[in-house]
């Protein structure tokens, strides 16, 4: 049996001809998906472990219809497109997933999961469908899917402009009103917290109204990168630690809110 380690707020395991990714959360036993996870934030998540271990993949096989492969070849790079790949990315039942070289994986469920509270995983879910829905009309700012689509790139892959300094997010002119060039530097995932703030369920943007009531508002924190630019981001919704001045934290990929019929995808921070 595979042991499993802590990553990106999931739990992992591997070998030389697996990965597996498992949520951190369970109910009565069985993992379920935490308040902004899915089998997307899954997949990119066990892909950014592999290439963190210098496992280089162009292509995969998968006929899984609960993964946006979109958003997945874009915070990647990797395309599904090949029938005859060396890997195969399958969806297990349990909120877990696996990449690996056989197609057939017995995945284990790994032992310290957080156990979520009932009424909570259905308000949640329920949440999320409402949302969803194409009969909700958001009533926060509105970002139609080309807007969404033009600067998901540089925000699932943290890609920085340099302009004599690291410049995130990307924009088209500098301070002085000169062009800067096209987004290239890459930023490294780990930051530190400079501030954080809560808001509470009456004071979130309104695009959070159905679920910050649920989850009791929703925090934000300012980061420092390595590179030396800042930014913004959300915390992750299943937070347990507290956010505090100089602590760490690593940029990961989570479901931010859904307009439009699609769930919209971007950067939050998980506490390390």
């Amino acid at each position: 049996m595979l042991e499993y380690s802590d990553w990106q707020g999931y739990k992992v395991s591997s070998n030389d001809d697996s990965f597996q990714i498992c949520s951190s959360w369970q109910l009565q036993g069985i993992p379920v998906f935490g308040p902004d996870s899915d089998y997307t934030t899954l997949a990119i998540s066990l892909l950014n472990l592999m290439n963190s271990k210098g496992i280089k993949i162009e292509n995969f096989t998968s006929n899984e219809t609960e993964i946006d492969l979109e958003v997945l070849k874009i915070a990647t790079g990797i395309d599904n497109s090949s029938s005859d790949a060396e890997w195969y990315l399958t969806c297990h039942d349990d909120a877990s997933l696996s990449i690996s070289k056989s197609p057939d994986v017995n995945i284990s469920k790994p032992s310290g999961l957080n156990e979520i509270d009932a009424e909570l995983y259905q308000q949640i879910n329920l949440a999320w469908e409402k949302e969803t829905s194409l009969e909700n009309v958001s009533q926060g700012a509105y970002i139609s899917s080309q807007q969404y689509g033009e600067s998901l790139s540089s925000r699932l892959k943290l890609l920085a402009q340099f302009d004599q300094k690291a410049i995130w997010p990307p924009r088209q002119l500098n301070d002085d009103g000169t062009v800067i060039n096209h987004p290239e530097v890459q930023l490294n995932r780990t930051c530190k917290i400079e501030s954080w703030t809560k808001l509470s369920a009456a004071g979130a943007p309104s695009e959070f109204s159905i679920r910050a009531p649920i989850l009791d508002g929703i925090s934000t924190v300012y980061v420092l990168f390595e590179e030396g630019t800042r930014g913004v981001f959300l915390l992750t919704d299943d937070q347990y630690k507290k956010p505090e001045i100089g602590l760490s934290g690593e940029i990961v990929v989570r479901k931010i809110y859904s307009q439009e019929g699609e769930i919209r995808y971007g950067t939050k921070v998980q506490l390390i």
